[in-house]
Order: C-alpha cells, then structure tokens, then sequence
C-alpha cells in the first residue's frame, strides 16, 4: 500500500536538496568501476562550469590543476560551490514542478539505498587499506632521523600512524565494520552510527593535520548523518528521553515479484564480492612486499663525495647530503636530503642482477619516459656508489652507511605495567 502521509514543504525541500547534493557528489557511481573513461567524461561535463565560477569568484580565465593526490584543490572547491548552487537552485524548481506530489517516499527509499552501498563501498576501501598496511605504511629510517619540526602536519600524522601497525588495524576494522553493516536493512542504522562517528574522527584528522581529504572526509560523514535522519525520532527516544520505540515501518517495493527477491540477492552477492572479497584479495597480495626480505643496500647513506658532471662543489645547491633507501609499507622508496634545504621522495625498483636503480617521481609509476636510472655499486657492507643523470647532469655519488642507532621510539615497546609515566 501505498505511503499517502503529507510532506510539509520544508521537507520536500530538504529532500530535494540532499538528492540533488549526494547525487552529484556521488555521480557515477557504480559507473566508476569503468574506471578512466567515465572519469573523463565527467571532468569534461565539469570543466566549462568550474572554470566559470572561477573567472567569476578567482578572476582565473582556467583552473589547470585537476583533482589529483589532492582532494581540495580549487577545483574541488569549485566543484563543491557548483553542486551546492545546482543543488539549491534545482531544490526550486522541483518543489515548484512537483507541487502537487504528496510525498516521494518511493524515490527516497532508493536515495537511501543508493547512499547505503556507496558509504559502504567506500568505508570498505579505506578500511582494507588499513588493514592490510598500505595507506601509512611502516615508519621509515628516514622519518626516525627527521627532526620533528622539519615534518609537515600530514607527514606528522602519517608517523603517528605508521608507528602502530595496531592502531592501523583498529581503524582500518571500524571502517570495515561500518561497511558491512550498511550491506544489510537490519543492521543500517548501527552501521550508519558506526560510519558518521569513525568519519568524524577522520574529518578531524584531515582539517587539523591539513590532509587534503577534508572536502571528501566530510559528505562521507554527512551521508552517514543523512542514513541516521530517518530514525532520528526512534533514536532520540531511546538514547536521550530513555523510552520504548518502535521498529521502522519500510514502504515495501516490489515486494510481491519474485524477479526483484531474487535480483536483489544476486546483486548484493555481486557487490560484496567486488568491493569486498575482491578488495581483500588484492590488498592482501598488494601487502606481501611487506615482509619480503631487504636487500644489503638499504639503509641511511652519509654522502661523502657527490660529483655533477665529473666538478666537485660543496656549494652545488643539488649536492646531497644524506640519503635514506627504505621500504614504507609495502612501496619502496628513496629519501634525500642536503643543506640547502632539498628534501625529495622517490619510488625505485631495483634490479639487482644488473645492479641498476630505476627512480620515477613520487606517487607515480616508474615509466620509461618518466624515470631516472642509476647503475650502483656496493663494494662493501658499509659502502655505496650511484652513477647515473638527473635530466642532462651525470651525477656520481659516494657514501657510506650511518652507524646503526637504536631509536626510542622502536626500541621502547609496549608495557601493561608502567610505575611512573614514561614521557620523552
């Protein structure tokens, strides 16, 4: 039977708005398992709006930098002004094209769904990514000789982290738990509660140790907000006036055809083996450069001698002066420092049959047209030669490696009992 309860225009005109606002931010989902050529298109459909505001707002004729490692470039932003504009505009408009419609419990009954497996979905990826340690990583021998006050806010966070394989776990989990249960109706508002919380404290996170997912961090956090609304009554009941409620009456849809009982069950079998079993799968095998065993040239490297094109400057701006060859996670990579401020990251691979390094920008794949190789040379346990070009320099580099320190930080270890606070 149908739902005939009389929404009040203010209603309407939140539902309109929430449509219009998660549907856009959401768009094209499940489309973007596709992968790049959906994405393609949608930058194209955004490109012309977003460079708009931005001569309006910026005076900018074009915004270049697209999205990237970065979730809050200005074009993020402009993106975000644009669907909020779409969204309040469009709100208008249907309430006025729809003023005779009584409700549309019908069509929010599938925004919920439609919201339900995206949050999922999403918390699913983030959780697994933590849970197998792929997003932080492990603390790198180059994080442990880093002064505090050199790291970045995000880089702080991102020891913090890595240092807790532990507390990886444990979040990675609460992401992962959230997911699961919005998969099912039963179990929707627990797992809604779960996600606005964890994505709160995520949010956080992000706005005060400036990562650049503050913009997505927080209509996550909001969709799970959105999923709670329909059972704010029942929740304010129980949690705060201390009564009795009753379970949620759900409109039923299609509920006498046989092909949508069944249709819905294999689907949901589907989605959970792509975003789940599958996702578990490949971070799993993502993760085994974890404990691979190390080559005898990683480690902390003094520079001793550094040469660009056969001169010897102490005064060469490019000059080296510490270098770290590390594995964070399961990415192996090659940190750089000197005095005159230069700190870069570098991926590598390492073929050690030939003795060759090949280097590609951080972040980025090591490509044939976008990487640096370096043939090496290891005369000793404790000494390293690199020889090789950066752009039309012939660099050649000698160090040695740092005496082993042994680092509080990893050294000291968890203790049940502490008789006084041991804090350095």
């Amino acid at each position: 039977m149908a739902n005939k309860a009389q929404w009040s225009v203010a209603h309407k005109l939140i539902f309109y708005f929430c449509f219009l606002f998660f549907g856009l931010n959401t768009f094209p989902f499940p489309l973007d398992f596709i992968g790049e050529p959906v994405y393609n298109l949608i930058e194209k459909f955004w490109t012309p709006i977003i460079n708009l505001l931005g001569n309006i707002f910026l005076d900018l004729d074009e915004i270049t930098v697209r999205p990237n490692g970065s979730g809050d470039t200005t074009w993020n932003w402009l993106q975000e002004l644009a669907i909020l504009i779409i969204a309040s505009l469009g709100s208008i408009v249907w309430l006025i094209a729809a003023r005779s419609r009584v409700n549309h419990e019908k069509l929010a009954y599938w925004l919920r769904i439609y919201l339900r497996y995206y949050l999922a979905a999403t918390m699913l990826s983030y959780g697994l990514v933590k849970v197998f340690p792929l997003q932080f990583g492990t603390i790198t021998t180059y994080r442990l000789y880093e002064r505090l006050g050199e790291m970045s806010p995000m880089g702080l966070l991102w020891t913090f982290m890595a240092y807790s394989k532990g507390y990886q776990l444990f979040g990675g989990l609460m992401e992962v738990v959230s997911g699961l249960l919005l998969l099912f109706r039963r179990t929707t508002t627990l797992g809604a509660l779960l996600s606005a919380g964890v994505m709160l404290n995520v949010f956080m996170m992000n706005l005060f140790f400036d990562v650049p997912v503050k913009i997505f961090s927080f209509w996550l956090m909001l969709i799970g907000i959105y999923l709670l609304s329909a059972d704010a009554k029942r929740l304010w009941q129980f949690f705060v006036l201390n009564e009795p409620t009753q379970a949620t009456q759900e409109i039923k849809v299609f509920a006498d055809k046989k092909w949508f009982r069944i249709g819905r069950i294999v689907l949901k079998v589907l989605f959970i083996g792509i975003t789940f079993v599958a996702q578990f799968y490949s971070n799993w095998q993502d993760s085994a450069p974890i404990s691979a065993p190390k080559s005898a040239i990683y480690g902390p490297y003094k520079v001793e001698k550094f040469e660009r094109n056969n001169i010897v400057s102490e005064t060469d701006t490019l000059r080296l002066q510490e270098v770290f060859i590390d594995r964070r996670g399961a990415t192996d990579m090659i940190y750089v420092t000197n005095e005159d401020g230069l700190r870069k990251r570098v991926n590598f691979e390492l073929d050690s049959t030939k003795h060759i390094i090949r280097m590609g920008d951080y972040a980025a794949p090591i490509t044939d047209t976008a990487r640096y190789t370096f043939s090496y040379v290891q005369t000793s346990a404790e000494t390293f030669f690199l020889k090789g070009k950066i752009k039309n320099d012939s660099i050649r580099v000698a160090m040695k490696k740092m005496k082993p320190r042994n680092f509080l930080l990893t050294t000291r270890g968890f203790h049940w009992v502490n008789e006084v606070p041991f804090n350095k």
